[in-house]
């Protein structure tokens, strides 16, 4: 490859729209996914991000009440665990599947004083921010040096480094349940409110510590996933009343410390996207394709506004080669070398798709997506 850009210059250039020598890559993928390549040809121990060049680097950033982590239960297949975040929850081993949660810390409203006790930082605590995901976590909590360290190395990477965290409703469901938060948006919706305020809040005073230690990330990335296949999980007016405020906040906030807001959100959330940028979402991920949307015709709708984040059709990457080039040249024709677009799958990439099949994958982005 002739790469003219930094990965980190390239994607700051991609949302600024200041001109690209070619599309920004990066991508997620199951764990039996990984499995499965490293049969087929990815060296043992080799990150994928390496070998396949992506732009971007990820941290995760722990603003949770901090319960102890604890496992539970283990099998030759699946984990019980208790998480930071207080509910109890089965996982499988070695594979992306749909977890089982058994209990949540905020059951009822008399529980919810005790718990937001809970979200608040101490002077020298143990850092919030690592190259290791919190979430499912058992491993001890890096400290504030460690956390430092890890991060100049990934700096080292001239990658784009994002931050990812929970977004309110998101933190607000994993504390109080799934079929409960939802009912409660109709039933108790003061509680939902303050249950999103408090998170987002403590979020925000988590990201501030985290910059204050010289530990500045290129974007910060909200996991908020608001919708399904068929629309929004619940009305946007309830959304616009209940969190739109305090995101409304974190956009602020993050504008005011140049740092770029991404978001993601499965399914077609298309109904609030204008509120979003309203916000101050400037990318949006990962743009289901299975859920209606495609980025030739969000471009013309919010183009101007947002860059985005994935699209390309996992289905069609599984099907054959022929269809995975059709699927990543359709796409990637929309866009030009002024940017708004960063190539990433429609989710995650399965366990269906072969790693020849990606490689292939990856070679057609460098040739539809390189330019003069």
């Amino acid at each position: 490859r002739s790469d003219t850009m930094t990965g980190r210059e390239r994607v700051l250039a991609a949302v600024s729209r200041s001109g690209l020598d070619r599309v920004p890559v990066s991508d997620a993928f199951w764990e039996d996914t990984l499995v499965r390549w490293r049969r087929e040809g990815l060296p043992d121990g080799a990150d994928p991000a390496d070998h396949f060049g992506f732009d971007i680097a990820a941290t995760s950033i722990d603003a949770s009440p901090r319960f102890p982590a604890q496992l539970l239960r283990k099998s030759d297949s699946h984990y019980t665990m208790r998480d930071r975040f207080g509910y109890v929850v089965t996982k499988a081993l070695g594979k992306s599947r749909t977890v089982q949660f058994h209990s949540h810390p905020v059951p009822s409203r008399d529980a919810w004083p005790a718990v937001r006790e809970r979200f608040a930082l101490t002077p020298r605590g143990a850092a919030r921010i690592d190259t290791i995901p919190f979430p499912f976590r058992l491993e001890t909590d890096p400290t504030r040096e460690e956390s430092l360290t890890r991060f100049h190395d990934l700096r080292r990477t001239n990658r784009y480094i994002l931050a990812n965290a929970y977004g309110p409703f998101e933190a607000t469901w994993r504390l109080h349940g799934y079929e409960r938060t939802l009912t409660d948006l109709l039933d108790d919706d003061e509680l939902i409110g303050e249950i999103g305020r408090t998170y987002t809040e403590f979020l925000m005073q988590v990201v501030d510590r985290c910059l204050q230690d010289s530990i500045v990330p290129d974007g910060f990335f909200l996991v908020e996933d608001l919708a399904s296949t068929r629309g929004m999980l619940f009305s946007p007016d309830i959304w616009r009343r209940l969190h739109k405020p305090i995101l409304s906040q974190l956009g602020a906030f993050l504008q005011e410390r140049d740092v770029q807001f991404w978001m993601h959100c499965c399914g077609n959330a298309e109904a609030i996207f204008d509120d979003l940028i309203e916000c101050g979402v400037q990318v949006i991920q990962p743009l289901e394709a299975k859920s209606g949307l495609d980025v030739r015709l969000l471009r013309k709708r919010y183009g101007a506004d947002l860059t985005f984040y994935g699209n390309i059709d996992v289905i069609a990457m599984a099907v054959s080669d022929g269809s995975a080039e059709t699927e990543v040249k359709a796409k990637l024709s929309a866009f030009d070398r002024s940017g708004g677009y960063i190539f990433h799958s429609d989710h995650s990439v399965p366990p269906e798709v072969s790693f020849q099949r990606y490689s292939h994958v990856i070679d057609c982005v460098r040739k539809y997506g390189t330019y003069a």
